[in-house]
């Protein structure tokens, strides 16, 4: 009897340590999977970048919520059936509309929107967010301020805004920049 205990015990560890296992692959394969939204806007000479990294099965849900409509946080709900391109055009058309961009207090339209793809595999794509890049132009010699909103359905969003410096190096020289 004691032996059949022992038995059941070792088998019992085992299960035990087998579960442990797969708690923790499914913890550390959880983990690279983007939970908020991210935006970095690039400010150059005439031009504004905006790139999104976000979660699109989310961003998704969040645009075919029939409450999220009634509380009037999206003004169109998204149809279940839509092929990839009509998935992708519908993002635009609602990110871009609901996009508010000025600079130096003038509003700027958005002329371009483009779903950005490092990659042709979707399952990585929806593990590692998808990108959505804003193309803008402005007029100003020196951009001073700044003011930026996006669709509610992002979430929240943490913004980094870059403003680049160039600087032409010959071959030898240094490159000193002040930030």
């Amino acid at each position: 009897m004691m032996m059949w205990v022992f038995k059941q015990l070792k088998w019992a560890k085992l299960a035990g340590v087998l579960v442990w296992a797969l708690v923790t692959i499914a913890t550390s394969l959880n983990a690279h999977v983007l939970t908020e939204t991210s935006a970095q806007v690039i400010l150059r000479d005439g031009q504004i970048e905006i790139k999104i990294l976000t979660d699109i099965e989310h961003l998704i849900g969040a645009l075919q919520s029939e409450q999220a409509w009634l509380l009037g946080d999206i003004d169109t709900v998204m149809p279940q059936n839509l092929s990839l391109s009509q998935q992708q055009e519908f993002i635009q058309n609602a990110l871009k509309q609901k996009m508010h961009l000025r600079v130096n207090n003038k509003v700027i339209s958005i002329e371009a929107v483009i779903f950005a793809s490092e990659s042709n595999d979707s399952e990585q794509n929806m593990a590692h967010g998808q990108e959505i890049v804003f193309h803008a132009r402005h007029s100003f010699a020196q951009v001073s301020e700044l003011t930026i909103s996006f669709h509610k359905s992002l979430g929240t969003v943490h913004i980094s805004i870059v403003k680049p410096q160039y600087i032409l190096l010959n071959a030898g020289d240094v490159g000193h920049f002040e930030l």
